[in-house]
């Protein structure tokens, strides 16, 4: 009986020991992983929240305040319930007509508009989604259509795109894993 106990106790203290470390590695993963804040831009909702509805068709500044494209869809990873990428249109802008671009939801900076920074009364309405997106960052990369999406669970691909944007993402315990066992195969 007492060896029950104390081996119950060990057990106890093991997996009391392996959630609060689980916790812990999950909450600096959060902290390290690029925030979007744009629940600032949903009146109607509060804290990060924000409804797709809101998004879709919003404008899509760059630091100077100018006008560089729109969302035109949204793309949520179905496993955490994160959102992935934003599907933008840049027009006309920098000559690359009206196609479809991926790009990372992290590489998105939601700001006070330049033209309301003065104004101590700040709500909705005054901030902005800010993208800044260079002819370096669109070259080479393929846009796509509507009918002809590229596939988004290519590793290669989001990990390409990633680096145009200057998005830096934590790899969870199972991608690294999958990188070792890879890399592993590889060099056998």
């Amino acid at each position: 009986m007492k060896r029950t106990s104390q081996f119950l106790s060990a057990l106890t203290a093991i997996a009391c020991l392996t959630s609060t470390t689980a916790t812990a590695q999950d909450t600096t993963r959060e902290r390290t992983r690029p925030k979007v804040d744009a629940g600032k831009l949903d009146a109607k909702t509060q804290g990060a929240n924000i409804r797709v509805s809101q998004l879709m068709g919003y404008n899509i500044q760059n630091s100077q305040g100018e006008s560089v494209g729109e969302i035109k869809d949204v793309v949520i990873n179905s496993r955490t319930g994160k959102v992935e990428y934003a599907a933008v249109t840049y027009g006309g802008f920098l000559g690359v007509g009206n196609k479809l671009f991926a790009v990372p939801f992290a590489a998105f900076k939601v700001q006070v508009d330049p033209d309301e920074a003065g104004d101590d009364d700040v709500d909705s309405d005054d901030y902005v989604l800010v993208l800044n997106v260079t002819q370096q960052q669109l070259e080479g990369q393929q846009g796509f259509d509507e009918d002809n999406w590229p596939n988004m669970a290519d590793r290669q691909w989001a990990a390409d795109l990633d680096k145009r944007y200057g998005v830096k993402r934590n790899m969870d315990a199972k991608d690294r894993l999958m990188k070792n066992n890879r890399e592993r195969n590889l060099n056998q």
